[in-house]
C-alpha cells in the first residue's frame, strides 16, 4: 500500500462541523462522562416541551395535534427564548442543580465568567446572546396540556422564583459588585433532582449549533431511558407526535389545511432525520435502534447513553 494513501490530499478541508462531531466522539469514547467531569442533566418536562427553534416574534407560542398542546407564554416587552442559547442554559441550571442540591444557583459576578462555566467561548455572539435569552428564559412559563371530550390535564413550567443578573454586555469582563444568583422555583427543582434526565455535556457542546440537534440527542436519551425503565422492547413515534413535540416552526402549520400540514410533516421529517445523524455519531449505539416505518421512527431498545453506574454525581 502507497503511504501516502491515508494522508489527506493538498487543499481537502473536513467541514467544520464534522471535525467538531468527530472530536466530540472521540473523546467521549476514551472516557465516560463521570470520569471526565461532564456528566450533565436535564428535567424530563423540558425535554418533553422543547422551547422555539428561531425568534417568533411575538410573545406566545403554541402548537397542538388536537389532544396534547405545547405552549409558552413570556412577558410581551421581553419576548420568547429561542434557539441553542437557552437549551444550553437549561442543561447548565439542571446540572448545578443536581450537583449543589440547592434551588439557589450563581452565575457569576461577570458575563463571561458564566459564559465559562458553560463552557462557551466569549465572543461578540454568545456575549449578545447570554443576557438576552436569560432575561426570556426566566421569565417565561411553559404549559403541557392534554384534553379531551371528558378529560384535562395540564402541567405550568416556571424556572425561576426570581433571577438578579448585573451583567454589562458592553463590558463583559467586568466583575460586578454583586454575584448574579438564580433561584429556581420549588417545584422545578424538585423535578430536576428527583428524576432528571442524565446527558453527556461534551455532546450538547457539540450539538450547541443547532437547537433540533440538542432536542433530538434529549429527547432519544430519554426515550431509551424509558424503554429500558418500562421493560418494552421497542415503540414506535408518529411523524405528526415528532413535530409536536419538537417541530418548532413546521408546527405552525399542522392545524387547518391538511395539505399544508403534510407538507409541513414532510419538511419536518427532512430535517430531523438529517440532524438525527449527526446525534447518532455521538450516541453509536442506538445507530442500528431507529428505523422508519409507515408513518414515523420505530425505536428499539439500546444500551443507554449514559449507565446508570455513572449517573450520579
Amino acid at each position: 500500500m502507497d503511504s501516502h494513501e491515508d494522508e489527506q490530499a493538498p487543499g481537502v478541508r473536513i467541514p467544520r462541523r464534522v471535525d467538531h462531531l468527530t472530536s466530540a466522539y472521540l473523546a467521549m469514547e476514551c472516557e465516560d462522562a463521570k470520569s471526565a467531569g461532564t456528566l450533565g442533566y436535564m428535567a424530563r418536562s423540558v425535554v418533553q416541551a422543547t422551547l422555539p427553534h428561531t425568534d417568533p416574534k411575538t410573545s406566545y407560542f403554541e402548537r397542538t395535534n388536537g389532544i396534547v398542546t405545547l405552549s409558552v407564554l413570556g412577558r410581551p416587552q421581553v419576548g420568547l427564548p429561542y434557539g441553542s442559547m437557552p437549551r444550553i442554559l437549561l442543561a447548565w441550571i439542571c446540572t448545578e442543580a443536581v450537583r449543589t442540591k440547592e434551588p439557589v444557583l450563581f452565575l457569576g459576578r461577570s458575563q463571561n465568567e458564566f459564559l465559562s462555566k458553560l463552557q462557551l467561548p466569549t465572543t461578540g455572539q454568545y456575549i449578545k446572546a447570554i443576557k438576552n435569552q436569560a432575561h426570556r428564559l426566566f421569565s417565561s412559563v411553559i404549559t403541557v396540556s392534554a384534553e379531551n371530550d371528558s378529560q384535562i390535564a395540564l402541567e405550568n413550567i416556571l424556572i425561576a422564583k426570581k433571577a438578579a443578573i448585573f451583567w454589562s454586555p458592553k463590558h463583559p469582563d467586568q466583575p460586578s459588585l454583586w454575584e448574579s444568583q438564580l433561584t429556581l422555583t420549588q417545584d422545578f427543582f424538585e423535578e430536576v433532582t428527583s428524576a432528571p434526565v442524565p446527558i453527556d455535556m461534551r455532546a450538547y457542546q457539540a450539538l450547541r449549533k443547532s437547537p433540533l440537534a440538542l432536542d433530538i440527542y434529549a429527547w432519544l436519551t430519554y426515550r431509551m431511558f424509558l424503554l429500558h425503565s418500562s421493560g418494552r422492547q421497542k415503540v414506535v413515534i408518529p411523524w405528526g407526535a415528532l413535530m409536536l413535540q419538537m417541530g418548532s416552526s413546521y408546527a405552525n402549520h399542522q392545524v387547518g389545511d391538511e395539505k399544508k400540514r403534510k407538507q409541513a410533516i414532510a419538511n419536518f421529517r427532512v430535517q430531523f432525520l438529517k440532524k438525527l445523524r449527526d446525534v447518532l455519531g455521538l450516541y453509536p449505539e442506538a445507530r442500528n435502534a431507529i428505523n422508519e416505518v409507515d408513518n414515523g421512527l420505530m425505536v428499539r431498545r439500546a444500551p443507554l447513553h449514559i449507565k446508570p453506574s455513572q449517573s450520579k454525581i
